[in-house]
């Protein structure tokens, strides 16, 4: 019995073996991205206004979303934009905050940074903006949706199938 299995086992080592694909066992892992962090159309990109002082004592408001965002971008518009942003200097809280919500921001939270000695460092507002979802390149675009015709309220279907004249008659009344 030990023989015979061992015969058919024999036999089908050669078949268990050509199963694997040559080429994905040889080829190698594929090149890593340079970038980790930039993602190709990303559907939310978050921005975080960072509100501190600078050693005059005077108040500093930066924009930051990210080193590596603008890597990741096709859309030449929002690239234009957040380049802009980044060099930015806005003069008050809400000068800011209005700035960033005209360009379609919506506030998330907002949080308090603290120093080795437990003062507050910087205030840090984030906000993030809701991209349109992208197809996958090659994917079909979908159909637009028709027209429908909207109805003349003029002369506005009844139920027996008839139009209603556009100006009932009045009637006088009857003594």
């Amino acid at each position: 019995m030990m023989k015979k299995m061992m015969i058919v086992a024999m036999m089908a080592a050669p078949f268990v073996a050509t199963a694997q694909d040559k080429n994905a066992a040889i080829a190698t892992p594929a090149k890593a991205a340079e970038n980790k962090f930039a993602i190709a159309n990303p559907e939310v990109i978050f921005v975080e206004l960072i509100l501190g002082t600078n050693p005059a004592g005077a108040q500093t408001i930066r924009a930051d979303f990210g080193r590596e965002i603008l890597a990741g971008l096709s859309d030449k518009e929002l690239i234009k934009q957040l380049s802009e942003m980044r060099s930015m200097v806005f003069p008050t809280v809400p000068d800011a905050m209005n700035y960033l919500s005209s360009q379609g921001y919506k506030f998330q939270q907002n949080y308090v940074t603290y120093d080795k000695e437990s003062k507050p460092e910087a205030t840090h507002i984030v906000f993030e903006k809701r991209m349109a979802r992208r197809a996958p390149e090659g994917a079909p675009k979908p159909m637009p949706q028709p027209n429908k015709p909207q109805p003349n309220p003029e002369t506005a279907p009844v139920k027996d199938g008839g139009t209603k004249p556009a100006i009932a008659p009045k009637e006088g009344k009857k003594k």
